[in-house]
């Protein structure tokens, strides 16, 4: 009876740090996987500041895609924000199903435990076949 309370016990707290590490999560419409980044290029005008200065600040988007490939899209500086924005939302959400994944799998080996007690209590263990 002890070992009962206590796997339910256990399965509670395993199931309210789930509760809780899902918390209030940005909206799924927002997350963009990717890498905001800040290049400088010159534009080869040899009149222009570029040319001896520091270059042309471009900011882009870079997501990797299937099969090595990555996309790079230039993004305006009125779409900056938004886009860092929607990246840190996808880190949130990445973050979070890692740990949701690591109290699932403490939620599994409680429960293979707390079944493997159960059936030795029993006697009702059957054997691995061979």
């Amino acid at each position: 009876m002890v070992l009962l309370l206590y796997d339910r016990k256990m399965k509670k707290r395993l199931l309210d740090r789930r509760r809780r590490a899902a918390g209030p999560l940005p909206p799924v419409g927002e997350i963009l996987r990717g890498t905001v980044f800040v290049r400088r290029l010159r534009c080869g005008k040899a009149t222009c500041h570029c040319a001896e200065g520091e270059g042309h600040e471009v900011t882009y988007l870079s997501v990797s895609l299937p099969g090595g490939r990555s996309e790079q899209i230039s993004l305006p500086k009125s779409l900056v924000p938004m886009a860092k924005r929607w990246v840190r939302n996808y880190q949130r959400w990445h973050d979070v199903v890692e740990r949701i994944s690591a109290i699932n799998r403490e939620i599994l080996r409680d429960e293979r435990a707390t079944k493997s007690r159960r059936l030795t209590r029993t006697g009702r263990r059957r054997r691995r076949a061979k």
